[in-house]
């Protein structure tokens, strides 16, 4: 497969218990995509983002992120990509700045530009001066801005959000969209999952429905268009 290509995802499948959950789901995203996830709970959207990224095994099919299988070559897969899960992960016992410092460090950025666009995140964020405060004492939303920052540091060339916007205030969510638009001018691709439908309709430009018992529906072009225009979790009459 093609390392230019952000996202390649051919035949995946994912059961649990034998009750299907991810069926046959294939798509490509090019350089600038975004594409929303959508569907109800117990849908498969977190199952989804979990086998793209290798949190997950799937039952089959294949995932390319840049080229690369996330399960056979983590470490490449992991330098295209920056992943926000829907629960993210901070090392409680470190400082916002230490953690930040950490990822800067792990991901083997100069560290004099890492610490500037750390810095630069912070204040778009609304974190600004928040380099002290402990992981472990920072609110919902403010542990997940600390968990964008980390994804967003590497500038990679694929982002996978899942319920990225939870926990945010307004001034922040703003800001998030305007750096995400931003790096998908520059040649990202970003998958997005959310509640928030108006906003996958506004801001992406294809979608992916997924429903507990019938197969993936992959909208693009006008069905895409139409959808966007009335968002919704059905795609009959799409």
């Amino acid at each position: 497969m093609n390392s230019q290509i952000p996202l390649e995802v051919i035949g995946l499948r994912k059961a649990y218990h034998r009750r299907p959950i991810l069926r046959d789901v294939s798509f490509r995203l090019n350089p600038g995509d975004a594409m929303a996830v959508v569907g109800p709970n117990g849908a498969g959207k977190s199952t989804l983002l979990g086998c793209l990224t290798g949190d997950r095994l799937p039952d089959g099919g294949e995932v390319r992120a840049c080229g690369h299988d996330p399960f056979e070559d983590p470490v490449s897969t992991a330098r295209c990509m920056g992943f926000v899960p829907e629960q993210p992960f901070l090392y409680g016992e470190l400082r916002v700045g230490e953690m930040l410092g950490f990822v800067v460090s792990a991901r083997g950025l100069d560290s004099d530009e890492g610490h500037a666009e750390i810095e630069r995140l912070l204040a778009l964020l609304g974190l600004a001066g928040a380099d002290s405060v402990l992981c472990r004492e920072l609110s919902q939303g403010m542990g997940r801005k600390v968990a964008i920052i980390s994804a967003l540091l590497h500038r990679p060339a694929l982002l996978v959000l899942d319920e990225v916007m939870n926990g945010l205030d307004l001034t922040s969510a703003e800001g998030l969209l305007e750096e995400l638009t931003t790096r998908r001018a520059e040649g990202a691709a970003v998958m997005l999952s959310s509640h928030d439908l108006e906003l996958l309709g506004r801001w992406c430009n294809r979608g992916l429905l997924l429903a507990p018992v019938r197969d993936p529906r992959l909208l693009t072009g006008r069905d895409w268009q139409r959808w966007s225009e009335q968002p919704t979790l059905a795609a009959e009459g799409i």
